[in-house]
Parts: C-alpha cells; structure tokens; sequence
C-alpha cells in the first residue's frame, strides 16, 4: 500500500466499513508473515505483539470490531525475558567505584527507589524532599513523572544514603560555580574544575547542561565494561547479557523489598505499577507506606558503612528515649517520696 501513513490509514479505515472479512483475512496474513520472522530470528515474540497493540489500539479508537479472540489463537506468546538475573552487590559495589562520581548518585538512587531510567528527563532538585524524624534524616521523598503515561506524577522514597549522596554532588556543584536552583537537574553534564597552569578551581559549572535519560543510559553501560563486570558478549548467537544495564536497578528494589517482606501493593505503588482491581480497596496513606519503606532501608543501602551509621542512629534515638523515660521515672520517684 503506497501513500503517507495518514492516507494509509484512511485506506485500512474504508476497508473496515467496506469488507470485515477481507480486513480479518490480511490480518491473518500479516500476523502468518511475522511468524515467519520471528522463525527466522529477525524479530522477538514481543515485537509482533507490540505490533498488534498498535493496531487494536487503532481499530479501537475507530470502533472497528474484530474477532480478537479468534485471531489471538494463531499470536505466539510474548516469551519473558525474565531469565536475566539480577546484578549481585558486590557487582554493584564495583560498578559504584566508576570515577565518574555521577554513576554512584544514579545507582543508590534507582535502586532505592525503583524508579525507570526515563524518569531522569524530569527530576529536579525541588522533587527531592528531605523526611527527618527527632532532627534525624530517615528518608527522602521522591516526586517522579511517569513518561509512559502521559508523564503523570507519582512518588517514592529513597534512602538517606541515596540522598546525602546526591547532596553532596548538588554541594560540590555549587562550589564550582554552578547556581543551585529548586529547577536544576540532578544529573548534569561534566565542566572543567582546576585552571591547570594555576591551581585553582574556575567556575565553568555555571552554565550546566541537562543529562537526558539516554545518555544516563549509555554512561552506565559503558560504566559496567569500564569497570570488568560486563564484557562484550561472546556468542554471536547470543542476544542478552545476564542482566539488564539500567532495568535491572529496578528488579533489585523489587526484589530487596520482597524480601524484606514489605506489603505487596506497596512495592507496586512505589514502582507505578497498576493494582488492577486492588486500585479500589488498597489506599494506603504516604504515612503508611513511609513507615512500610523504613523497614526495607537496611536492604536497600549498598554501603556498609552507611548502613552501620543507620544502627548507630536508631540506637541513638533509642538510648535517647530511655534516658527521657527514666527522667520521668525519677522526677516521679521524688515526687512520691515528697508527700510519702
């Protein structure tokens, strides 16, 4: 069919009105050839399934009425390409010892958070909000735009690690020059930082340059070849790595969280996946779901050091507590024995 993709669909609309039938025949035709393809390894099961998202979307929105239920018989299914692993801590802590200081703040901040890769257009320093309890950093939160859904706005958390991190980086930009803004972005391009024949800082961060969700991409895929984790693939037959460079941030939040057996639909709150018909009945408030998410921090903090530094607060607090309750113990004690 020749012609522009408006006048093509204009052509598919009239054969829609005019024949079903034919239309459902070159339906099973197109769908036979894919198949074909996919046989011959020139495409994935997933590939011709997007494909037919796009056309039952079309046919949808014109009120064309198909046999889905009989052409589905012959649509393979989509394989999941969920036999990727997750990426072990100790390839994380490697990864996390790139120079580039940059590839530490995105991976405590994908993995504590669960956030995609594309939420990296958006982020600016006014969606990152401190949380502190008894003047005490327990978690920030996070306010992303899911760019697959019309770039609605949703939130999470992320772990003090995560966000002492990304302030040191926001401070260290400042330093050199770079005007810090509730609008800045929080991962920026690279200046120059030392006058060479002088020895002293000059203030090229001034005029920043957003680093966009590909290139975020890119640098950490390079950052895992950089740092020995993963080579180029070997087999040419073979298509994946063991895990995904930038997703598989977002399997290991989910799979910390299950493991430390955080409320399911919480998990999936957190991610901006859909509850289906739970969306009804589970309304947790940002409170509960904090309180749940507190719970997972250990799990979710990459450096030992900060997560020893965690304990080391919380037992503070708890000393703190005890030394309030025994206080009282005593001023009562006194009290009683003043009128005793």
């Amino acid at each position: 069919m020749q012609g522009t993709i408006e006048e093509k669909c204009t052509k598919l609309y009239e054969l829609s009105k005019n024949n079903i039938e034919l239309l459902q025949s070159y339906l099973i035709r197109f769908i036979n050839s894919q198949k074909e393809r996919i046989e011959n390894r020139e495409i994935a099961e997933g590939t011709l399934c997007n494909y037919i998202k796009a056309i039952k979307l079309f046919f949808s929105m014109n009120d064309i009425i198909i046999n889905w239920k009989k052409l589905g018989k012959g649509i393979p299914q989509e394989k999941q390409s969920a036999h990727d692993r997750v990426p072990t801590m100790d390839e994380i802590h490697k990864l996390q010892e790139h120079p580039d200081r940059r590839i530490k703040i995105i991976v405590y901040i994908m993995i504590s958070s669960g956030i995609r890769v594309g939420s990296w257009d958006f982020l600016k320093w006014k969606h990152v909000i401190p949380i502190r309890k008894n003047n005490i950093l327990v978690a920030a939160k996070l306010i992303v735009k899911n760019t697959k859904i019309n770039n609605r706005e949703y939130y999470t958390f992320i772990t003090p690690e995560a966000y002492n991190t990304l302030k040191d980086y926001m401070d260290f930009r400042e330093l050199h020059g770079e005007k810090i803004t509730p609008e800045s972005f929080l991962i920026r391009d690279t200046w120059q930082k030392i006058d060479r024949n002088h020895g002293y800082r000059i203030g090229l961060a001034k005029f920043p340059k957003k680093m966009n969700s590909v290139s975020i991409r890119n640098m950490i895929y390079e950052a895992w070849k950089v740092q020995g984790v993963r080579d180029k693939l070997s087999n040419p037959k073979q298509k994946r790595h063991e895990f995904k460079s930038t997703h598989s941030f977002r399997k290991i939040f989910e799979t910390k969280c299950q493991k430390a057996k955080m409320n399911h639909n919480n998990i999936k709150l957190l991610m901006d996946h859909s509850l289906g018909e739970s969306q009804n009945y589970h309304r947790p408030t940002e409170d509960e779901i904090l309180e749940d998410y507190l719970n997972v921090i250990d799990f979710l903090t990459i450096n030992e050091e900060n997560r020893l530094l965690k304990k080391v607060q919380t037992l503070q607090i708890e000393k703190s507590r005890i030394d309030r309750l025994e206080s009282d113990l005593q001023r009562l004690q006194e009290k009683y024995l003043r009128y005793s």
